[in-house]
């Protein structure tokens, strides 16, 4: 991903929140059940399982996004009282093929780290 992108999406700010934080802090999702299966591992896993981490909350805002643009779709189609401008501003917006890309990105990302966390264990 590009800075360019990055910082367009927030990711940036994202992943420098997450790292700057210690774990405890960061809660209980679903990496931390992960994060304390392998507390006895070096930083080198732990600095992994922060880059899951923010990748897959990378994925979830992607998801959430592509999901309020077919939700958008879908009022608009069924407004008592369809608008051509609302259906060309949903038709150009460039939104959801921008967060297609940073999903497919994201994802690879996942799985690569994915394998980096299985070979370590």
């Amino acid at each position: 991903m590009s800075p360019k992108t990055a910082s367009a999406l927030g990711v940036t700010t994202t992943r420098a929140a997450s790292r700057s934080s210690p774990p405890a802090a960061r809660g209980s999702g679903p990496v931390d059940a992960l994060r304390r299966h392998l507390a006895s591992r070096s930083a080198r896993e732990h600095v992994v399982l922060d880059f899951l981490e923010d990748d897959l909350g990378e994925v979830r805002a992607a998801l959430a996004a592509v999901a309020a643009y077919v939700a958008n779709v879908d009022a608009a189609l069924r407004d008592a009282e369809p608008s051509q401008g609302r259906f060309l501003s949903l038709a150009i917006g460039g939104a959801p093929i921008e967060k297609m890309e940073t999903l497919a990105q994201t994802l690879s990302s996942v799985r690569r780290r994915l394998a980096q966390v299985a070979a370590r264990m």
